[in-house]
């Protein structure tokens, strides 16, 4: 069945075309930086943004974080983390 968006523009304002399961590590995401976070339980996330700084205890809320993230480390007591593309 053909997407109902395929004639739109893709950018950081349309929905998330797909997303990744994170498990924090010391590990670039498998598919790059990300256009945001879903988190299922809030606490704290130790990250790698975007443009390559490192920041620790970020407070992330339960459900949508517009933050672009390029890793996400060991360590935060936020859980259920995923990566929106």
């Amino acid at each position: 069945m053909p997407s109902t968006f395929e004639t739109f523009a893709t950018g950081l304002t349309s929905p998330a075309q797909s997303l990744l399961k994170i498990t924090k590590a010391d590990a670039v995401l498998a598919k790059g930086v990300c256009r945001a976070l879903l988190v299922g339980t809030a606490g704290t996330a130790n990250i790698v943004d975007a443009g390559g700084a490192t920041w620790t205890g970020v407070p992330l809320q339960q459900g949508y974080n517009p933050l672009m993230v390029q890793r996400v480390l060991t360590g935060g007591t936020a859980d259920d983390i995923w990566a929106l593309y």
